[in-house]
């Protein structure tokens, strides 16, 4: 008699999470498979209307940018104003500071994605720490990750919007391959059943420290199973703002995933977030990654054409790589590299870039990048 009933409760159970699935919101975004597009050939407008994909979509800069508070509202502020504004600011000291006009403004753009702390605007800044952390995450690390082209389309969506000509450079073949999504004729978007691609799909990282993002403009959500059951979990989903975690501010997170997740994958996010464990997962150490055998791989591994203008990035943060040579003689490359603050080119800031290079990187890789360095043409 006992295992019958633990059995029709078992099946009652079942049956009411199959309903309730269905009950919630069958809205079927558009999901589809994303496919690799090549960027050679791309003219100006097509980087305009990719930087605004990117920043509706990849980039998830509509989670914080928008009329809610949490960071400024690009979409609605007149950037052509602000812009000026912010690059004349006493507080800002970044590789655009003192000048004017759209060169500048890129600079500004493109260092605010990669070096968000560089300089917050006033207000939005991390609470306790006087507008001097931003709460952003760096865009070209997990878990946005966009790529050189990618920051460089925003920038000139950006650009646009604030009536200049934009000044990024366009990609070539050479550059890393976009993600495009198909048209929405594709067919129904595929059900998502894996925990980890509802997180990935929905940015839940950006704001959540997951997946070492580090990110804490909401809670942590490791251990969360400890915090809240399965039905807490997705009412936080569904209405984020009916209760709120000790603290952080209501409207921070978007209340329309209701809207745009299917049952079946709310309460798949919810068992995953149940099953997280109760402190985040050490990062995989750096010293154990294999040694790189190319300049190619050197540069990759280390995000330098994430801050110098190096194979087309465009990036402003260092000073541009080509032509070092004739700058520079291979010690002083070599010196540059590990003890970074010992010389600071004109124009640029003591600080920025990371001084345990010495470190990270094995005397085979710094040999590499030095001996390209060194031949690297104007």
């Amino acid at each position: 008699m006992t295992f019958i009933k633990v059995m029709g409760f078992s099946v009652v159970l079942l049956a009411f999470y199959a309903v309730y699935a269905q009950l919630l919101p069958q809205v079927e975004p558009d999901r589809s498979a994303p496919v690799e597009a090549s960027t050679d050939g791309l003219d100006m407008a097509g980087m305009i209307a990719l930087g605004e994909m990117l920043f509706h979509g990849k980039g998830t800069c509509t989670l914080c940018h928008n009329d809610l508070g949490r960071a400024p509202d690009l979409l609605q502020t007149d950037l052509a104003a602000s812009f000026p504004e912010r690059l004349a600011d006493p507080r800002y000291s970044g590789v655009s500071a003192g000048k004017t006009g759209a060169k500048a403004v890129e600079g500004y753009i493109l260092e605010s994605m990669r070096a968000p702390s560089a300089y917050v605007v006033a207000g939005f800044g991390k609470k306790g720490t006087d507008d001097t952390v931003s709460p952003m995450p760096v865009v070209d690390a997990a878990p946005i990750g966009l790529s050189s082209v990618e920051m460089n389309a925003l920038a000139a969506f950006l650009q646009d919007r604030a009536g200049f000509d934009p000044t990024v450079p366009l990609p070539s073949a050479d550059d890393t391959p976009v993600a495009q999504t198909p048209d929405a004729g594709a067919g129904p978007a595929p059900l998502l059943t894996s925990g980890q691609d509802i997180v990935d799909e929905y940015g839940c990282a950006a704001c959540h420290d997951l997946n070492g993002s580090g990110a804490d403009i909401g809670p942590s959500l490791y251990g969360i199973g400890k915090r809240m059951d399965r039905a807490q979990l997705i009412e936080a989903v569904i209405d984020p703002n009916a209760t709120i975690a000790p603290g952080f501010e209501p409207g921070f997170m978007p209340s329309d995933f209701g809207d745009r997740m299917r049952g079946a994958e709310l309460l798949t996010l919810a068992q995953f977030l149940l099953e997280l464990p109760d402190t985040a997962p050490a990062l995989p150490d750096p010293s154990a990654l294999p040694v790189a055998t190319t300049v190619t791989e050197v540069i990759d591994n280390y995000g330098c054409a994430g801050c110098h203008d190096l194979e087309g990035s465009g990036a402003e943060v260092g000073p541009r790589l080509n032509g070092l040579g004739a700058r520079l003689s291979p010690d002083g490359i070599r010196t540059a590299i590990l003890d970074p603050n010992a010389s600071i080119a004109e124009g640029f800031e003591a600080g920025l870039m990371p001084d345990d290079f010495a470190q990270q990187m094995a005397d085979s890789e710094i040999d590499l990048i030095v001996d390209y360095l060194v031949n690297l043409p104007e």
